[in-house]
């Protein structure tokens, strides 16, 4: 069964960011999102700087500067909250004078372009979640999907979604490899007993079908795609892929809501 209407990423429109709510189309790219000398000089902040792991994971090919949510979810929420100040202070740095704020920038093209009203998760009585942690990526992120409402077992504001997306804004891409892999196979209760056991991602023998999208992203692009669809990153054994992201929640009330 195939629940795209198209095998291409779409241009950012309120249409199409509905579509891609609904898993009717692959993804969303903006092109040049961000200024490609911006990006440089953010890459060469970043390769100086000492990115943290995600050390509640087995094997995971990624380092991140920022607070991830899901590596505290399970902790009190004080905890989570009581980390975010001095990982935005690390954020701010790399940010200085530069005069551009990437987490503020998609916010303002999910309002603007695509129609959402659009701002960073707050949780009552602790303030705001942390958006737009980065990356660095080399190797295989295996077949996984992100979902806060099933892979969240304690009650936060961001399980309170209906559907879940994810941004993505490219900071350094090397040819040969590190595709993005998104598949025509929505993630259901159905199929999350095939997850392997202890770990985060499944076997191939969950996707429906083969159709899928490749991605070969180019610094400076926005990408969104819907993280309850099927997907990897291809792997880079030789080269580090650094990115910018959050998650996208859908709320009860028809607005989005950023974490990372």
């Amino acid at each position: 069964m195939s629940h795209w209407i198209t095998n291409e990423l779409c241009a950012l429109t309120k249409e199409n960011l509905d579509l891609l709510i609904d898993f009717k189309i692959p993804g969303i790219i903006v092109k040049n999102f961000l200024p490609k000398a911006f990006c440089q000089e953010v890459d060469r902040r970043l390769c100086e700087t000492s990115f943290g792991n995600y050390d509640h994971l087995k094997e995971i090919p990624v380092h991140h500067l920022g607070v991830c949510h899901n590596q505290w979810c399970r902790d009190e929420k004080s905890v989570y909250f009581g980390m975010i100040d001095e990982a935005q202070k690390q954020i701010d740095d790399i940010y200085q004078a530069l005069n551009i704020d990437p987490v503020q920038e998609v916010i303002s093209a999910l309002s603007n372009e695509g129609g959402y009203p659009a701002e960073v998760f707050e949780e009552e009585g602790f303030g705001k979640y942390f958006a737009g942690a980065f990356r660095s990526f080399k190797g295989h992120g295996r077949l996984h999907v992100d979902h806060a409402p099933t892979h969240i077992e304690k009650p936060w504001a961001v399980t309170e979604i209906s559907k879940q997306l994810t941004w993505n804004i490219y900071y350094s891409v090397h040819n040969g490899g590190g595709e993005l892999v998104i598949y025509d196979t929505i993630h259901t209760p159905e199929n999350e007993p095939m997850k392997v056991s202890n770990d985060y991602y499944f076997p191939y023998e969950v996707l429906e079908n083969e159709v899928c999208v490749r991605v070969q992203p180019e610094i400076g692009d926005l990408i969104l795609f819907n993280t309850q669809n099927f997907h990897e990153i291809l792997g880079q054994p030789e080269a580090t892929r650094i990115s910018q992201t959050s998650f996208i929640g859908l709320r009860n009330d028809g607005s989005l809501g950023l974490w990372s």
